[in-house]
């Protein structure tokens, strides 16, 4: 008979104890609650926007950085001025470039690889193609909203132009934006813009996902 009154408040002892296990948490839970009584929301919806700001303001120095190394790639100097409003816009673009689909279209991927970088770390999802028929391969099996091309491959000073021009010819064919090693002339007819800065990509890529993306 003792060992079965032992046993039984053993069992009572251990039902307990996850309840007592809770009491830290509801204490610290109470306290929040005191707490955000006594500061007030629009107190705290304040602290929001501001952690929001602190957020957004590591995004944007992490894409200042990538877009200062792809135009040190290309030899170019742009101002702190231009670097810092394509790095702005873009991260507070992060809603419209989240999750788009950019088919980057190039012969040399190792000539776009900090501008690939910039637009993934964005949110942005690219396929990439060495050429036309595995651009056409790429779009046969996927819809996206972007399409970046060189225009000069090898040999052949106008793929880029011709294959923006077969693709014309699709129904709800994507827009092309051209990027380039220098820019030539106008932009070719047919194209949403043509760009060989990065800051300048930055703000066609941006221009062409808010029509695509509304």
């Amino acid at each position: 008979m003792d060992e079965l009154i032992i046993r039984s408040g053993t069992c009572h002892e251990y039902a307990w104890a996850p309840w007592i296990a809770l009491i830290p948490h509801l204490i610290w839970a109470a306290v929040v609650i005191l707490l955000a009584c006594w500061i007030g929301r629009d107190t705290i919806r304040s602290l929001l926007r501001r952690v929001s700001k602190v957020n957004i303001g590591g995004v944007e120095l992490q894409l200042l950085g990538e877009l200062e190394a792809a135009a040190r790639a290309r030899h170019l100097q742009p101002g702190s001025d231009e670097l810092g409003a394509a790095a702005r816009r873009l991260a507070d673009s992060a809603k419209l470039i989240s999750g788009a689909r950019l088919l980057w279209v190039d012969d040399n991927p190792a000539s776009i690889v900090r501008e690939s970088r910039l637009f993934e770390q964005a949110g942005a999802h690219i396929t990439r193609a060495l050429s036309t028929t595995e651009a056409f391969h790429a779009i046969d099996r996927k819809n996206f909203d972007l399409i970046l091309s060189d225009i000069a491959r090898g040999a052949d000073g106008h793929a880029g132009i011709d294959f923006a021009d077969q693709l014309a010819t699709r129904q709800n064919a994507p827009p092309v934006v051209f990027y380039v090693g220098k820019v030539e002339g106008p932009c070719p007819s047919g194209a949403f813009g043509v760009a060989d800065r990065p800051t300048e990509l930055v703000h066609l890529v941006l221009d062409s996902l808010a029509r695509t993306r509304s």
